[in-house]
């Protein structure tokens, strides 16, 4: 039997604990609801940690302002400060993403030029380089097309006439670097189509002298792609007239004429495109040697005219080094 005191006792127990859960509820409810911010506090909080250069912290109260109910012109100005935030931080591809949705929701913003231009930055930092897939290339020579057209007499248009060219040089650089492989390989007609590519269409980015010396090396060494085509050609040649020695039918035999005739059609190509192709490689060589005498191209090229194979490859530039970007941020 329990006595009075202890009953009290378990009473008084049972409700301090009670209490004392009560009491500890109401401190966390009322501790989160102060952490609970609106929009407009987390805005400006955002904003202040932009002017702060705390970028960071930016992107984090600026992205949970803009998933809030703020007025639309604040939404404006999170949405650019949240693309600022990214690329000051060096985080080109969010950055990049959160550019394009800025100026896709807000295309006459008066931070539009900025977006526009900032967002070619992105592509260009994506750049790896000639040797590598060129789809940021295509991308940011698009956006800076599209802002030249847009401005073209704003003071940023000489700066990204320059990156433009600089983004040309690097797919020019890459046509050069798929060129050299097609060379290694003795592959020497889809080399010449490469050189002549660039020729056409980046000779205002690429010295003339080097891709003289490119276009004429290949097509002189065209005969060393040509002797091997016509030697493989050959073989087939005579697998097919032994077939056609073994014919037993009418059809069999019109087959392996077909073929024969085929393949010899081909030979007479390959020898064409030999003679062709050297006449064309010395008289590119040539000029090369007249108009650049004190290229070291031109040294090469004599060397390649007196019968000297030479298949070096020529250093590929990349114009967007790490040394650019160290001189393109002190002056932007």
């Amino acid at each position: 039997m329990w006595s009075g005191l202890q009953f009290q006792r378990v009473i008084d127990g049972g409700v301090v604990k009670k209490i004392a859960v009560f009491v500890f509820s109401l401190i966390v409810l009322t501790g989160c609801a102060k952490k609970v911010k609106t929009a407009d506090q987390l805005f400006n909080e955002g904003m202040m940690s932009v002017k702060e250069k705390d970028f960071g912290d930016a992107v984090v109260k600026l992205k949970e302002a803009l998933s809030k109910d703020l007025p639309p012109s604040k939404k404006e100005i999170a949405s650019f400060a949240l693309a600022e935030s990214y690329f000051n931080k060096g985080d080109y591809v969010e950055a990049a993403v959160q550019y394009r949705e800025f100026l896709t929701l807000y295309p006459a913003s008066k931070y539009a030029k900025e977006a526009l231009y900032k967002l070619g930055i992105c592509y260009m930092k994506m750049i790896k380089g000639p040797q590598w897939d060129q789809q940021f290339t295509y991308k940011a020579i698009d956006v800076f097309t599209q802002f030249l057209a847009k401005y073209p007499e704003d003071k940023l248009s000489d700066k990204v006439s320059q990156l433009l060219n600089m983004c040309r040089k690097v797919l020019a650089e890459h046509e050069i670097y798929i060129g050299q492989t097609y060379d290694i390989l003795k592959k020497f007609t889809a080399s010449a189509n490469r050189y002549r590519e660039v020729m056409s269409v980046y000779s205002d980015v690429e010295p003339e002298d080097k891709l003289l010396y490119l276009l004429g090396r290949a097509r002189f060494y065209t005969y060393i792609q040509a002797n091997e085509e016509i030697k493989n050609l050959q073989e087939q040649l005579e697998v097919e007239k032994e077939k056609l020695a073994k014919a037993e039918t009418e059809d069999e035999k019109k087959v392996s004429e077909n073929r024969i005739s085929l393949i010899l059609s081909d030979i007479e190509k390959w020898r064409k495109e030999e003679e062709f192709g050297r006449e064309e490689g010395r008289k590119l060589l040539g000029e090369l040697i007249y108009r650049y005498p004190d290229s070291p191209y031109a040294r090469k090229a004599k060397e390649i005219l007196k019968g000297k194979v030479i298949l070096d490859k020529v250093k590929i530039e990349n114009p967007v080094k790490k040394s650019f970007w160290k001189r393109f941020f002190e002056t932007i």
